[in-house]
């Protein structure tokens, strides 16, 4: 996580890297950088508190729980729950929670034959489960093939977002990182998620 003021909002920023979370009711806004990765707003319109989380994957494949506790946030079944659990702390029932939905992008260019689109997995998991939580998406903008910048004012409710796509070094280096994550998390693939399918 990473604060500094930002002259073009004229306001303080929170930045979120994979696995973290940060809500408010001040007046800073939040703000990430998304590949194939999902970040979920979550807020309170009439108590102007919100939240955003940064989560990798969907769910934790991972054998290993001696490492559940430190990479919790990057798997979305528990990075949801941090944030609606973090809301709740500052005052706001489940039942006045709204979200909005970013990121999903296949940044890899992978082939859709592949079966390891970690985006369109990440994606389909993220709507299942804030409607099995009972909370409304008000707007969402997930898929495609770039990667996505934003800032989400909890006061307003409000997200500013901007494409990343002129820079071909910028989106390697995003490639990069998402990789080097996903190699630390020990993750051989993200088929068989929703095995019904």
């Amino acid at each position: 996580m990473n604060e500094y003021f930002d002259f073009h909002f004229n306001k303080k920023v929170v930045t979120i890297y994979p696995g973290e979370f940060y809500s408010t009711s001040g007046t800073e806004l939040i703000s990430t950088v998304l590949g194939s990765c999902i970040s979920i707003a979550l807020f309170d319109e009439e108590k102007k508190i919100g939240g955003l989380n940064h989560f990798m994957l969907a769910k934790d494949c991972s054998l290993d729980t001696d490492e559940g506790d430190r990479l919790m946030g990057k798997f979305g079944e528990y990075a949801i729950d941090l944030l609606i659990n973090d809301l709740k702390k500052k005052g706001v029932p489940l039942e006045r929670m709204t979200a909005k939905v970013f990121g999903g992008s296949n940044v890899f260019n992978l082939p859709a034959t592949s079966g390891a689109q970690v985006g369109d997995v990440n994606i389909k998991f993220a709507f299942e489960y804030l409607k099995q939580k009972g909370i409304p998406v008000s707007m969402s903008n997930t898929g495609g093939n770039l990667p996505r910048k934003i800032f989400f004012d909890p006061a307003t409710s409000k997200v500013y977002l901007k494409y990343i796509q002129n820079s071909r070094l910028e989106n390697s280096n995003l490639e990069t990182k998402e990789t080097l994550y996903l190699e630390n998390l020990k993750v051989t693939a993200v088929k068989n998620l929703f095995p019904d399918d």
